[in-house]
């Protein structure tokens, strides 16, 4: 058995329960043998046969909704994948609008806001959303497979998801998963991000350090916070390309890597030449003697530090995207 064999039983059984695995192993790889002998006697290569058989049996997650010994429940296999990945795109896009709604309600409706509070608000109404977004979802797609004529179904389920091809093969789908998961977590982030430099001391009860004003020097808005903003906007569209995208790509990362690099200079030049924190709060307790040196150490040091960290992590990764050879088992 080839590894390109391999790696699609892999990507099939991984759908399925333990105990049916190594049955159905067995069997998919008599059927593509069989499907391969097939092609060969019509005078097909060896690679081509291969790769006609598996393009026959489609994508994995749909031939192993087929296996299934157990129904779907509510969604049948026709529409499961196409339930699936409506809800792994809906779900990140609802959970960051509902953050920044609710967000932006708080810090608007309270004019003294605090972080325990806007926490208490936020997480209810984030619950909510996502409970309404699964309950919604799930009811469509029941009333739709009842009730949608079978071509209906035929194409909603066609179009619904992207074609499949024997290349996708090559991407290994843990590594997918664990691409759009670090993606979602990201801008998450990065709207937390954004809002560091708007944020009030009130906020975090220490109001009295400068009369409720940022904690942040506003006379950077000059420059240096709009360059900010721009590098949180490059890399929210990386993290949006690799949630379209579904998988981490070589150029990807050679991206990554550039922007940590940028993003290091940048906030390295800033911490060296510019006074980042509020001057009425190091006046008081920051800026006292030679307190000011070891300040910019520690946050040199936690800027390289993450800096390093994650350009240690795309290394990884760009090493683990050139193993032709690993099998799925997720």
């Amino acid at each position: 058995m080839t590894a390109l064999t391999r790696r699609y039983i892999d990507q099939v059984v991984a759908h399925l329960p333990e105990g049916q695995r190594g049955d159905i192993s067995r069997e998919l790889a008599a059927l593509i043998s069989d499907m391969q002998e097939e092609r060969l006697a019509t005078g097909a290569g060896e690679a081509a046969a291969e790769r006609d058989a598996l393009e026959e049996l489609g994508d994995p997650a749909r031939l192993a909704a087929r296996y299934r010994s157990a129904p779907n429940y509510l969604i049948g296999p026709e529409l499961y994948p196409v339930y699936v990945r409506s809800l792994q795109w809906l779900v990140p896009v609802v959970l960051v609008v509902s953050l920044i709604v609710n967000i932006v309600v708080y810090s608007t409706t309270e004019p003294e806001g605090h972080v325990g509070a806007m926490i208490g608000q936020i997480v209810g109404p984030l619950i909510s959303a996502m409970f309404w977004l699964l309950g919604s979802v799930t009811l469509f797609f029941w009333v739709f497979e009842r009730v949608a004529q079978p071509r209906d179904r035929a194409a909603v389920a066609r179009d619904g998801v992207r074609n499949w091809s024997v290349d996708d093969l090559e991407i290994e789908v843990v590594h997918a998963r664990e691409a759009r998961s670090e993606a979602i977590g990201g801008l998450v982030m990065l709207v937390l991000l954004a809002l560091v430099p708007l944020i009030p001391t009130s906020f975090f009860y220490v109001g009295h350090l400068n009369d409720g004003g940022p904690f942040v020097n506003q006379d950077l808005w000059t420059f240096w916070l709009p360059a900010y903003y721009v590098l949180l906007a490059v890399e929210a569209m990386l993290g949006i390309w690799t949630i379209v995208q579904g998988r981490t790509t070589r150029p990807r990362l050679a991206a990554r890597a550039a922007l940590d690099v940028v993003a290091g200079v940048f906030f390295t030049v800033l911490v060296l030449t510019q006074q980042v924190i509020d001057p009425a709060i190091d006046s008081g307790i920051i800026q006292t003697s030679r307190a000011t040196d070891w300040v910019d150490v520690l946050y040199l040091v936690v800027i390289w530090g993450v800096v390093l960290w994650d350009l240690y992590v795309c290394v990884k990764i760009w090493r683990t995207l050139g193993v032709p050879e690993r099998l799925v088992t997720a």
